[in-house]
C-alpha cells in the first residue's frame, strides 16, 4: 500500500510538472499581462515543486 502512495505521488508530480511547463509555453505566446500571469503561474508551481524534492534532501 505505501508503495502504491508512493508511485502515484510521483505520477502526480510528473502531471504537474508537464502542466506548469505548459502553463510557461502558452503564457510564451500571449503578449500582454494575462500571458505573464500565466507563465508566473507556471514558474511558481516549478518552484514549489523544486522546492518539495529538495525539502526532502535536507
Amino acid at each position: 500500500m505505501e508503495n502504491t502512495l508512493k508511485v502515484l505521488a510521483v505520477i502526480l508530480k510528473c502531471i504537474c510538472l508537464v502542466i506548469c511547463v505548459g502553463l510557461v509555453i502558452v503564457g510564451q505566446k500571449n503578449i500582454s499581462y494575462k500571458g505573464l500571469y500565466t507563465m508566473l503561474a507556471g514558474l511558481c508551481g516549478i518552484l514549489l515543486l523544486l522546492y518539495f524534492y529538495n525539502r526532502k534532501y535536507k
